[in-house]
């Protein structure tokens, strides 16, 4: 009995002494911070999108900051939802479903060459004679994701504000699930026209001036307020608070300025009061013809 006593005091002992050594390591453990992206940006930007989880570890450095992808905008709701992704850059439309359902909550709001709105562009070759949607009759043509904003529900909407069925309109109709293939499949034959991020377009035709010179825009849809920033609702508040800082000074800090040049941002700013309304509006138009 005495020998159990003594080894018991002996493992309390080494216990107590393991405990105080890890003590220092587990108070400066870093806290895990989900950052959400799809797969409709540009693959070019990955890189720089990427970017983002160093510099937010840089900003804020008890974040542990993970990135997370997901093909679809569908499927980064649904991951905000479940609580795994805690921050995201998301389609208005997106961010429309999750405020309704009370999931999401707008962080930041990008800026593009002093706006903070954007427009859904209906391309295709110059070579052919298209000039509108209705001229798309009976061809192939391209949307981005089903619930992209410029990529699917805008041109969805117009149409069906039309008399246009996008289901029965068209020859046939492809989902890339990136703007950029949206456009190069535009420019290689594969589909007659396409609907896009006006932004996307801006930077694809800044990166790539020789093929965009193969494209005309044939409509304009818009305009719209620019995809948000949006964490999950349930974010608690002092994280909430440390990742919008981190956002709205980007463009003050020297390595988040580098980042933001190469996607082509002037900033990001807080949210006030933008006008989601006419995104919400097509949505249930949408939904109720489906």
């Amino acid at each position: 009995m005495k020998n159990v006593q003594i080894l018991t005091s002996a493992f309390q002992k080494f216990t107590m002494l393991f405990l105080l050594i890890m003590l220092p390591f587990s108070l400066c453990a870093k806290e895990k911070i989900v950052l959400g992206l799809t797969g409709t940006v540009l693959k070019d930007d990955l890189k720089n999108f990427m970017d983002w989880e160093k510099y937010l570890e840089h900003k804020i450095s008890d974040f542990d900051v993970q990135i997370r992808f997901s093909k679809t905008y569908a499927e980064m709701n649904q991951l905000i939802k479940e609580h795994k992704v805690d921050v995201a850059y998301v389609c208005n439309s997106s961010y429309t479903k999750l405020d309704k359902e009370g999931t999401g909550k707008i962080l930041a709001i990008p800026i593009f060459d002093g706006s903070d709105q954007y427009y859904s562009y209906i391309i295709a070759k110059k070579s052919t004679s298209v000039d509108s949607l209705a001229d798309f009759k009976g061809k192939i043509f391209a949307f981005t994701d089903p619930e992209s904003n410029s990529g699917a529900t805008a041109p969805s909407y117009y149409m069906l504000s039309h008399g246009m069925d996008p289901k029965t309109f068209f020859k046939s109709y492809i989902y890339t699930y990136e703007h950029g293939e949206s456009i190069k499949a535009v420019i290689d034959g594969f589909v007659d026209g396409a609907s896009v991020d006006s932004i996307v377009y801006t930077r694809f035709a800044q990166k790539h001036p020789d093929q965009i010179g193969q494209l005309k825009v044939v409509q304009i849809l818009g305009p719209y307020t620019n995809s948000p920033i949006v964490t999950r609702s349930s974010l608690p508040q002092k994280k909430f608070e440390e990742l919008q800082n981190a956002f709205i000074t980007m463009h003050q800090d020297a390595y988040g300025q580098s980042i933001l040049e190469k996607l082509s941002l002037d900033r990001f700013d807080l949210p006030s009061g933008q006008d989601f309304s006419n995104v919400a509006k097509m949505l249930e138009v949408i939904e109720q013809r489906q």
